[in-house]
């Protein structure tokens, strides 16, 4: 299971998941999550998903003594003369129309075109897992707050270009958008991220402002889910630092997910929990609690 990595550089946030996970860092298979730019556009922050590739080893030994094998002289003479003649291809004829070489064509065909694949087909992917979305129920009673967040909800996902249906519930404390229709699986892919990214947008718009419940969004029962799946592990821990006395340090997470490990664990006499490291993505730690010491759910 991938667990997430900060870092200043994508170098940095290799390395502490290679610390975290207990490997060389050749045997991780990872991709970047998020790269925070600041103000004059250099990268910041960097965030990462990786997780262990079990096949590396076995791979990096099977090509070690191929790529130890040291070139004879026979084999360089051949290699120059090979160059040469392709670097005089590239260089084009006169006139018109000489031959295009490997640099050229990485220029205009290689990663940016294979970039731009990849993106279309994951846009395909999510399209077609659509297809079989629940079709969105026709919406209830709201009140004008609720109407009103809905109607923001809307606009702004139309505007990036998204194909949802939004309806709305609440109760006591909460607004509670539920998105439906073609493009609803897209937010709960990744570990909901970009679900979480629409939820922290709306209620920096709007919270304070123009309502004074906090709004969440939900996706196929994504949240119940990740609410239970993290509560499971949350309790298991801390039975773990029950028995063993020592702390444990939960992978990073969003700060929606920090709070609730904190919720799932506030009651527990026996152990305490504690966000820990700098910028949105921290980890949980769970101890022992200590006399007299209040839980925190502060971020």
């Amino acid at each position: 299971m991938s667990q997430r990595f900060e870092g200043k550089n994508v170098d940095e946030a290799l390395g502490q998941a290679a610390a975290a996970l207990g490997v060389e860092r050749y045997r991780l298979t990872y991709h970047v999550v998020l790269e925070k730019r600041g103000f004059l556009g250099g990268v910041k922050r960097v965030v990462i998903e990786a997780e262990v590739n079990e096949t590396a080893a076995e791979t990096a030994v099977q090509t070690a003594p191929a790529a130890a094998l040291p070139a004879t002289p026979r084999d360089s003479r051949v290699s120059r003369d090979a160059r040469g003649p392709r670097r005089r291809e590239r260089g084009g004829g006169g006139g018109g129309g000489g031959g295009v070489g490997r640099g050229d064509r990485d220029r205009s065909g290689g990663r940016g075109r294979r970039g731009r694949r990849d993106r279309s087909e994951w846009a395909d992917d999510a399209r077609e897992s659509a297809v079989e979305a629940v079709p969105a129920p026709d919406q209830g009673p709201e009140s004008e707050g609720a109407s009103a967040v809905r109607v923001w909800c809307e606009d702004a996902l139309e505007k990036c270009g998204f194909d949802v249906d939004v309806r709305t519930e609440e109760n006591d404390t909460q607004i509670i958008l539920k998105l439906y229709g073609r493009d609803a699986s897209r937010f709960i892919d990744r570990n909901g991220e970009l679900l979480d990214a629409v939820q922290v947008l709306a209620n920096k718009a709007l919270v304070g402002r123009r309502i004074e419940k906090d709004i969440e969004l939900d996706c196929s029962a994504f949240k119940e889910k990740r609410v239970e799946e993290l509560g499971v592990r949350a309790r298991e821990t801390a039975d773990q630092v029950r028995r063993d006395g020592r702390e444990q340090l939960l992978p990073a997470m969003s700060p929606i997910e920090r709070r609730i490990i904190h919720l799932a664990l506030q009651d527990d006499a026996e152990v305490m929990t504690e966000s820990r490291g700098d910028g949105f993505y921290k980890r949980v730690a769970i101890k022992l609690r200590l006399p007299g010491a209040d839980q925190p759910l502060s971020e």
